[in-house]
């Protein structure tokens, strides 16, 4: 209820007290006509009184519980909403971005694209219901570099990145999945991008595991720690490169913690998860 209402149902209240306090006075001094003394109409007054006031006092004791009762109720809803975003993941991407960003594509629907800028960060953005201006040479593919204009998040125009990455679009393509993976935190999608036997390098041991159900049984907290999370997402994909043998590293160059993929013409992605560091 509004201040106002409460204000106004209060007003109305007093005053109903007030008019049964004037009834009462009035019926008491109407008694004392037909023949009861004066101290008997002085206490029947005083105890009529004295029950309106009881009344009276009651009544906002429990208007004032009921007030207490809603503030507490408001306060457990805001402090659920603060704790909502307490635990928001710190890897939340950009969702109400303006003004223009360049970055490879990792995502891409009908409606709405993610790009993934030189600083590791993801941006969203959708598409207006008029639609938004494409000005792309191959059209609009996972892996390639664009340039995005846009206003708290609506894309206006998509055309081509004027900056190139090192590595080709499929090789990028692939990387923005195990990106996703990290994100998530997801073991389950790991797996599927992985090769097996699969190295793996752990707090305490390194081991080499023979397939997803050997991989799935590892500890996650192990697998997708933090360090290595954050080591993953900050990569420039600008700036991933094909290395000996075909492969390619997100995360530290040197040393760990990364994850590192390579060419596999087995599979239909033509890449394949061969080391997490």
């Amino acid at each position: 209820m509004s201040r106002i209402g409460k204000r106004r149902k209060t007003i109305k209240r007093a005053a109903g007290m007030m008019l049964s306090i004037c009834m009462a006075v009035t019926a008491c001094l109407g008694l004392a006509a037909c023949g009861p003394s004066g101290q008997e109409v002085q206490e029947s007054t005083e105890t009529a009184v004295q029950e309106i006031t009881v009344q009276e006092t009651e009544s906002r004791t429990l208007e004032t519980m009921t007030a207490e009762t809603e503030t507490e109720s408001a306060a457990e809803t805001e402090g659920e909403t603060q704790t909502g975003l307490e635990s928001a993941p710190e890897e939340t991407m950009v969702m109400d971005a303006t003004g223009s960003f360049e970055g490879i594509v990792v995502d891409a629907a009908m409606n709405s694209l993610v790009i993934d800028t030189e600083d590791g960060i993801m941006y969203s953005f959708s598409y207006p219901e008029s639609g938004v201006e494409m000005d792309l040479s191959d059209g609009l593919l996972l892996g390639m570099s664009v340039l995005v204009k846009s206003e708290d998040g609506i894309a206006s125009s998509v055309q081509d990145g004027p900056t190139q990455p090192a590595s080709d679009r499929d090789a990028l393509a692939f990387a923005a999945d195990i990106l996703f993976a990290c994100r998530y935190r997801s073991m389950d999608s790991l797996a599927n991008l992985a090769g097996f036997p699969l190295y793996v390098r752990l707090d305490d041991e390194d081991m080499t595991v023979e397939d997803a159900e050997q991989f799935l049984a590892l500890p996650e907290d192990q697998i997708l720690s933090d360090e290595r999370v954050d080591a993953v997402l900050s990569t420039n994909l600008y700036e991933v490169t094909e290395l000996d043998g075909g492969r390619y590293v997100l995360g530290s160059d040197e040393g760990k913690p990364n994850i590192i993929f390579q060419k596999d013409g087995g599979r239909d992605s033509g890449f394949a998860i061969v080391g997490i560091n």
